[in-house]
Parts: structure tokens; C-alpha cells; sequence
């Protein structure tokens, strides 16, 4: 019953902010331009900041580069499973880029790394996550979206994909998030350069210090609220099959395997566990969409798969969560 409670106390505020945010558009407190702003402040601003401020707090002094690794090559592993299964069931071109993605690439950013930072209540815990969710995201990110911009570029029906892979990559290189991080790894090499401004900003520029706090505390409601927003169910399923296929994979089939794998490779650190779900049972990025959009996948699919990913992921994180639990892994 504990380990229940654990699990609800963790994926419930989750699962309510984003109700809200999803009544709030319903009934005309948010509004589209509202949210598309707000996903702009949250990516650009909010989520930068709180980024940033877990690289300043922690050190370099421990670089996790074995598990970084597992992680990177866990989401190789889920791209090639994600072709195959794309190969198999996808009807048109345009589809297949839509479910390689859609399996492959979770809500890391916006909803995983803010559930992984509930899951712990000791400060000494939570500081060693945010650093380590903070380093993994410089691959993650990046990885992710490498995977999903060269599968839906591949297998367009646009003409005009040089361009946009251009675009896109260099939207990649500047992205906000990345930025944010490398900015808080160079930070925190000057400081093991020169010891003598070790948390210069903290100590003697603490207005600054306390600015990034705000920000960064606002990442994580803001961040529910807006994916609960971007919710639409007023349009009819059109590609079920699919659909079952490629939800089932992204919040199934792919936790149920990589956080097996951890187990049995004896990976016992509950912040690792904390970041591998955040990263793998996480539901699709609502970004994809968009980006499907933009590409020339089947923009139908990728809503859909976003919107369903999603709904049902309170339910599969909660189970996940709670097996996690009971076999002493959080």
C-alpha cells in the first residue's frame, strides 16, 4: 500500500495540473495564442533556467559517462526497433517517419525531467539528480531530435527537405535548452580553473541567483499545465491500428525493456532509475507534432499519437513507477 501511495503522490500532480490546463482551454482561460506563447516561454525561458541552475549547483567531479552511454544506446536500440515496426505496419511513405518518431521520442524535456525531480524528497538526492538529468540531457536531446528529423525527412512526400534539414539543424544547434547547458558546463569548469569564484553569482550576485530560482521553480507546474492544454480530443481516430501499435511501444513495450535491461545489468542507483523514466516511459514529445507537420508526415498520426501517448501514460507511469518501487529501485 505504500509503495501505491508512492507511486499516486508522484503521478497524481501530474495528471491534475495537466486536467487543469486542459480545462483552462476549454473554457477559454487559455487560449491558442496563450499557449503557443507559453510553450515558447517555458522552452526558451523557464526550462533553460532550470537547466542551467542544476549545472551551476552541482560538479563536474563525477561524470556519469557509463550510464550516459547506456542511455544513448538504449534510444539507438528504440529507433531500430521503431523502423522495423514502421516498415510493418505503416500504410503510406509519410507514415513511417510519424511512428519512428512517435515511438522513439518522448516528452524528456517538458514532462520527464519535471516528474523525475518529484520523486524525491532528500535535498542531497534531489541535487545529485539535477545534475546528472541535467548532463544526460546535453545527449538526449540532441539524439532525439537527430533520430526524429532524418526518419521524417527520409521518408517525406516534401521535395524541399534539404532546406528544411538545414533548418532544422541549425534550430538544433541553437536550441535554447542546449545552450542553457553548455553555458552551465563552461561555469563549471572556470570554477575548477578558478576556485576563487566558485559561486560567484550565488554569493555576491545573489538577486541574480534568486531570478533563476523563481524561473526555474515555474518550469515544472507551467510546463504540466500547457501539455494538458495542447490536449485536443475533438477529432476522430482515425489511424487506430497504428495508434495502438506505436503507444503501445513508446509507453509499454520500451520502459517494460530498458528498465529490465538496467536491472539485470545490476544498475542500483535510484536517481539513475528516475532518469531512465523520465527518458523512456515518458509519452511522445508534443513537439513531434509540429515537426511532422513541418516535414511532410502524416500530421493526423502524430497528433493522435501525442494525444493518446500521453492520456494513457498516467496510467502506464504510475504502474512503472510503482514496480520500480516495490523491487527497491526508487
Amino acid at each position: 500500500m505504500n509503495n501505491l501511495l508512492f507511486s499516486f503522490n508522484i503521478v497524481m500532480p501530474m495528471a491534475i495540473l495537466m486536467l487543469m490546463g486542459y480545462i483552462f482551454k476549454q473554457i477559454g482561460m487559455f487560449t491558442e495564442a496563450f499557449i503557443t506563447q507559453g510553450k515558447k516561454l517555458c522552452f526558451y525561458v523557464l526550462l533553460s533556467c532550470s537547466l542551467f541552475k542544476n549545472l551551476y549547483d552541482s560538479s563536474l567531479d563525477s561524470f556519469p559517462i557509463g550510464f550516459i552511454s547506456f542511455v544513448v544506446i538504449a534510444i539507438l536500440i528504440e529507433f531500430v526497433i521503431s523502423l522495423i515496426a514502421a516498415n510493418l505496419i505503416a500504410d503510406r511513405k509519410n507514415q513511417k517517419g510519424v511512428i519512428i518518431q512517435g515511438a522513439t521520442r518522448s516528452n524528456f524535456a517538458y514532462l520527464g525531467i519535471p516528474l523525475a525531480t518529484m520523486m524525491f524528497s532528500d535535498p542531497e538526492m534531489i541535487g545529485q539528480l539535477r545534475s546528472e538529468i541535467s548532463l544526460a540531457s546535453i545527449f538526449v536531446i540532441p539524439v532525439f531530435n537527430i533520430i526524429s528529423v532524418c526518419a521524417l525527412a527520409y521518408y517525406s512526400d516534401k521535395n524541399e527537405n534539404e532546406k528544411i534539414l538545414k533548418r532544422t539543424f541549425k534550430g538544433l544547434i541553437s536550441n535554447p535548452c542546449i545552450d542553457s547547458i553548455l553555458l552551465g558546463l563552461l561555469v563549471l569548469m572556470i570554477r575548477s580553473l578558478v576556485p576563487s569564484v566558485t559561486f560567484l553569482i550565488k554569493d555576491r550576485l545573489s538577486f541574480i541567483y534568486t531570478v533563476l530560482s523563481y524561473l526555474s521553480s515555474m518550469s515544472t507546474p507551467f510546463a504540466f499545465l500547457l501539455v494538458g492544454a495542447s490536449l485536443d480530443f475533438s477529432h476522430s481516430i482515425t489511424n487506430l491500428k497504428k495508434l495502438v501499435y506505436v503507444v503501445g511501444l513508446r509507453i509499454v513495450i520500451f520502459p517494460l525493456l530498458i528498465l529490465s535491461a538496467a536491472y539485470f545489468m545490476n544498475i542500483t542507483s535510484q536517481v539513475e532509475y528516475a532518469i531512465l523514466v523520465s527518458v523512456f516511459a515518458s509519452p511522445t514529445a508534443v513537439a513531434s507534432a509540429i515537426m511532422a507537420s513541418e516535414l511532410g508526415g502524416d500530421s493526423d498520426l502524430a497528433n493522435e499519437i501525442v494525444i493518446y501517448s500521453t492520456t494513457f501514460s498516467i496510467i502506464s507511469l504510475l504502474l512503472v513507477i510503482f514496480v520500480l518501487r516495490t523491487v527497491g529501485c526508487l
